[in-house]
């Protein structure tokens, strides 16, 4: 029988089971190549990490991984937390436009570009409250930014001018005030492509004009700033330049600030001619000369270094003030040199007016010729005319006005009018006769028909004036009677320049002219020209004895040659006559202001009128070449005494004083 009671020990113990070998997944040690796997009890084994050699491995940046979306709402909570007090990240946002692309800690243009992009999408947040962050947005460093910035950054700028209408005026004043010249081309991020400054440049005005087209009303808010950053007449001819070939291209996108724009340039330029001229009026004719000269020999050197270079901020701020910084020179010789400045600054600005207008009237590349005439005619009217010492801004209209007969019809009729207007001021009637006598004595495209034709009006007025006022009068006043003898002076002046075109027989030669006063026969006139000027000559207005005596003695001799009238008795007579009147009209008008020459001799020349005649010769040593073929130089007369002829010639060694002022200034002594 078997017993089922067996002793323990006869079954296997827990320590037996375990060495018994089972069937198992997990490896033996046996099975390993190397016994250095085994590890000591108590350590637990390092997993092992395996990669994928198809999977992308980047390291990332903490600010230009930024998405979108995250910095749109980083912006977005900013704005709210600075409107509640809280400005830290409002702050931090600033410092990344306010950084210089070249810093080391400056933000990439990618990321810059990004935070652009959020503040467009919160453009609505940025009012008054944001004024700090807008202010730094238009001061950020942009320019040498790459393209696809550069159109995200003109963006906001729109985005800005149209939500919030009071950020416009320093918009454009962000942009305006590069116009005194960009920053250098080398302030860019290492990001970024290089850049010329002429690119830069090309940046603004793109940038302007796209906002002009997006925000139309935008155009006169900038009218202002463009009249209010003008440069001053004591800054560099750099800067004055530089603003001035900026102001042409903005008309040239923006053609409806063409009159606006032209009219600002010509009042600067008026303004900077008057200043010349009054500094000019102590100069001997000598150092007058040499300031001239050295003021072409200045912007030409100016020229030569600015061609192909691009200049750092540092040396365009030295260069700019290196004519105007010997401290060696005494007060005369740094006073000289600063005229010469201006002369040189003002012979380069009409060089580029002239250029531009050439363009325009000539060449017919740009807007309507009879437009842009219109705005030099407004110009004439309401800023050059009025102004009594300008010297060369006319000279604009001188030549333009000749381009074409309507035109030459339109600037006489414009300033004849103006003469004869009676409710202007007496100081705009004045000038504008003296405008009418030089433009049709010197204009070298002005016809036959022409010089007849005012003539015949000029003494047509002197009729109606001296038969309407005659009886009345008690001898030659010209505080009473301004008027006549302004006309009476023109007509004076074109008969000593255009005479030849007064004669009936317009074919004959100045030999023919010396054959016939030689063989004591009378030349053929205009009918009733010659009674004309006896009439008002001989009347108790007596204009000889009130017009310019310069201008009176060279009319005596030339008329008298000619045998067209024949007035030295009466200049005896007036002689012995002496004009007592205490009020002249030269100081009620203002006339007088404008000293000369001939009004300093003697105290009754202040009782005489001013010998004005705005288109005397053109002295501006580089524009100048605008004039060729333009000016009627002054001819001599046939069989006149040699000697008599060359005392109005162009000759510099004429010793007389009258006669010299006559022909070089034709009596405008004080002026270049």
């Amino acid at each position: 029988m078997v017993s089922l009671a067996a002793p323990v020990t006869a079954l296997p113990s827990s320590a037996a089971k375990a060495a018994i070998p089972g069937p198992s997944l997990k490896r033996k040690h046996s099975d390993s190549n190397s016994d250095s796997e085994a590890r000591a009890p108590g350590v637990s084994k390092r997993p092992r990490v395996s990669f994928d050699p198809n999977v992308d491995i980047r390291l990332l940046e903490d600010y230009n991984e930024k998405g979108i979306e995250l910095i749109r709402e980083e912006v977005r909570r900013a704005i709210d937390k600075h409107v509640a007090g809280d400005s830290a990240s409002y702050d931090e946002i600033k410092t990344l436009f306010k950084a210089r692309p070249t810093a080391s800690a400056a933000p990439s243009t990618k990321l810059l570009s990004k935070y652009v992009v959020a503040l467009i999408g919160n453009v609505s947040l940025l009012n008054k409250n944001c004024s700090g962050l807008v202010h730094a947005i238009l001061d950020c460093q942009w320019l040498a930014r790459d393209e696809s910035f550069k159109r995200l950054y003109v963006t906001l700028l729109a985005s800005l001018m149209s939500a919030h209408g009071g950020y416009t005026g320093s918009v454009l004043q962000s942009l305006v005030k590069h116009f005194y010249g960009v920053p250098s081309p080398n302030n860019r991020h290492d990001t970024d492509p290089p850049v010329t400054r002429s690119e830069l440049r090309q940046r603004v005005h793109e940038t302007l004009r796209r906002l002009l087209i997006l925000i139309p009303s935008a155009s006169g808010v900038l009218t202002n700033i463009l009249a209010s950053t003008f440069p001053t007449p004591q800054d560099s001819a750099r800067i004055y330049l530089t603003y001035l070939n900026n102001l042409m291209e903005v008309i040239e996108y923006a053609p409806e600030l063409q009159g606006t724009v032209l009219a600002l340039i010509t009042e600067k330029l008026v303004k900077l001619d008057v200043q010349i001229q009054v500094d000019m009026e102590d100069l001997e004719d000598e150092l007058e000369e040499s300031v001239l000269q050295q003021a072409l020999y200045k912007l030409e050197e100016d020229n030569d270094e600015d061609e192909g270079s691009e200049l750092d901020d540092d040396d365009e701020e030295n260069s700019d003030y290196e004519s105007s910084s010997d401290d060696g020179m005494d007060h005369d010789q740094r006073r000289i040199q600063e005229l010469r400045d201006s002369v040189g600054k003002m012979d380069a600005i009409l060089d580029i007016l002239f250029g531009y207008y050439h363009r325009v009237f000539v060449e017919g590349k740009h807007v309507d010729a009879q437009q842009s005439f219109e705005f030099l005619l407004s110009q004439f009217k309401n800023i050059i005319l009025p102004t009594y010492r300008s010297r060369h801004t006319q000279f604009l209209l001188f030549h333009y006005a000749q381009t074409t007969p309507t035109f030459i019809a339109q600037f006489s009729a414009a300033c004849a009018e103006l003469a004869f207007d009676k409710t202007r001021p007496q100081i705009v009637r004045l000038a504008a006769a003296a405008y009418l006598a030089s433009f049709i004595a010197r204009g070298a495209h002005v016809s036959r028909e022409t010089v007849r034709e005012i003539f015949i009006i000029l003494g047509k007025n002197l009729d109606y004036f001296r038969q309407a006022h005659e009886v009345n009068c008690k001898g030659p006043d010209l505080r009473r009677y301004t008027n006549f003898y302004a006309l009476s002076q023109a007509l004076l002046y074109i008969f000593c320049f255009r005479w030849r075109d007064l004669l009936t027989n317009e074919t004959l030669s100045d030999a023919d002219i010396e054959d016939v006063l030689y063989s004591n026969e009378e030349l053929s006139w205009m009918p009733g020209i010659v009674d004309m000027m006896k009439r008002n000559i001989y009347s108790k207005f007596n204009p000889l004895k009130v017009c310019s005596p310069g201008v009176v003695t060279q009319f005596a001799r030339i008329a008298n040659h000619l045998r067209f009238i024949y007035v030295f008795p009466l200049l005896e007579q007036n002689k012995r006559l002496r004009l007592s009147r205490n009020i002249s009209a030269a100081v009620m008008y203002g006339v007088q202001e404008r000293e000369t020459a001939l009004t300093a001799k003697n105290s009754e020349s202040a009782l005489q009128l001013d010998s004005y005649f705005p288109f005397d010769p053109y002295n501006l040593p580089r524009s100048k070449r605008w004039m060729e073929g333009d000016y009627n130089e002054w001819r001599s007369v046939p069989g006149l005494d040699p000697e008599e002829a060359d005392d109005y010639s162009d000759s510099e060694a004429d010793e007389s004083e009258v006669e010299e002022d006559f022909e070089e200034g034709t009596a405008t002594e004080a002026s270049t």
